[in-house]
């Protein structure tokens, strides 16, 4: 995967995840004393989540091609929905 920043990641975990199959759990790994989330008792302890977002290997040849709007669609629909969508003056 190619990525140029965080939605780029978000959009391959949404759009090539299948939860079920694509995520996993790691329990009781390393972590820094300073992870917020971990309770006094727990430090230095903590889990991880592994996620693959690639394509799928096995059909990688009949994966479908990325759908992109064209710059003159993009305009054409803020012109038409970017009020509605994101407040005006969009």
């Amino acid at each position: 995967m190619t990525s140029s920043g965080p939605s780029d990641v978000l959009w391959a975990i949404c759009t090539r995840c299948d939860p079920e199959r694509d995520i996993d759990i790691i329990r009781r790994t390393w972590s820094g004393p300073l992870d917020p989330i971990i309770p006094k008792e727990r430090r230095g302890l903590s889990s991880r989540a592994i996620i693959d977002a690639c394509r799928p290997y096995e059909w990688m040849d009949e994966f479908p091609p990325v759908s992109e709007a064209t710059p003159e669609m993009r305009e054409a629909a803020m012109k038409k929905w970017g009020a509605l969508l994101f407040g005006p003056g969009q």
